[in-house]
């Protein structure tokens, strides 16, 4: 009886696993089945002409080209709040899987510096980093600041004076700033722009001496004649821009890790972030990405997926807060 009783327990065992393992094949074939069933709204939290717009409009384009989504990527400008009114609405499309949003580090600290109630990036689900951006000086090629050295110079000859532009306000520019104006031991006035592009703009324009720029934002300009960069917060020099010291090589300690990902609404399906992390991937993965966008607009290439692009931000908004601080935005 005793052995009669252990060969059910086997054949039931036996039985069990079997069922658990169709179940499991029948997740996954769900899971790999869900695909979009209307055009994704594709929000740039910032301005036109920026990084971020150029992003979302490259990725658009890209993932239309090698056919990666059966829908469109539509990309809407959702500019203000230092790139809060964008990241707002898309935390506020909750469970919509049809929703994503451009995420650089000036999301998170524009959300510590307005403090409680502004949506953080724990509000949504993070998909993948694409790439790493620079942070150039710029100035206009016909100024009187030629070089890095002239920037420092003037700027300690005319304490707060020399204005210089960037996007937002206790974000990546302005921080790169405090942290050149503490190393160089300088004071310049920060003026805040919506975007990269009105930055550019407002430099071209004669109302900033210089800019913080990404190259997306000035690259035209530049191989037009219209801008030059001064200097990268950089260990090292930039392949696309040889002649453009590092700060850090002029005995500067300001280099910055500016990532550009993606991120959706909170509370999505497993099987959703699965598409668009593998859709994504696809795409980093395609000539037309690494000719299009990161060769076209001098960035590097930095695939993370969704798991070690959260860990990434965290440490980053961690990092931001100590000089947020000392900007006086933070408490």
């Amino acid at each position: 009886m005793k052995t009669l009783f252990l060969s059910r327990g086997r054949v039931f065992s036996i039985g069990m696993t079997a069922v658990v393992l169709l179940m499991s094949f029948v997740w996954l074939a769900h899971a790999a089945e869900w695909k979009p069933t209307k055009p994704i709204e594709f929000v740039a939290p910032f301005a036109p002409g920026g990084g971020s717009d150029v992003l979302a409009r490259s990725i658009a384009s890209i993932i239309e080209g090698q056919k990666l989504c059966p829908q469109p990527l539509l990309v809407v400008n959702q500019a203000g709040g230092s790139g809060l009114v964008g990241t707002t609405s898309v935390v506020q499309q909750k469970g919509n899987p049809h929703v994503l949003v451009t995420f650089i580090p000036g999301q998170a600290q524009a959300a510590l510096v307005a403090g409680k109630g502004a949506p953080t990036f724990r509000e949504l689900t993070p998909i993948c980093n694409l790439a790493l951006d620079e942070q150039l000086i710029v100035v206009k090629t016909d100024s009187p600041l030629k070089t890095i050295q002239d920037v420092i110079a003037e700027a300690k000859k005319r304490p707060g004076e020399l204005t210089i532009g960037g996007t937002g306000a206790g974000q990546d520019d302005q921080i790169c700033q405090r942290l050149f104006e503490r190393s160089a031991g300088i004071r310049m006035r920060y003026v805040p722009f919506k975007s990269g592009g009105e930055a550019v703009t407002a430099l071209l324009g004669g109302h900033v001496n210089l800019i913080w720029a990404n190259p997306p934002e000035f690259v035209p300009q530049y191989e037009a004649k219209m801008v030059k960069p001064v200097a990268v917060a950089k260990a090292t020099r930039m392949t696309d821009f040889p002649d453009v010291p590092a700060l850090k090589e002029i005995g500067h300690n300001v280099t910055y890790f500016f990532y550009r990902g993606i991120m959706a609404a909170q509370d999505i399906p497993a099987e959703t972030t699965a598409f668009y992390e593998n859709m994504f991937k696809k795409m980093v993965e395609s000539s037309a990405w690494k000719e299009s966008y990161l060769k076209k607009y001098s960035l590097s290439p930095s695939w993370m997926g969704s798991k070690e692009f959260a860990k990434v931000v965290a440490q980053n908004e961690e990092e931001s807060k100590e000089v947020l601080k000392d900007l006086g935005l933070l408490k």
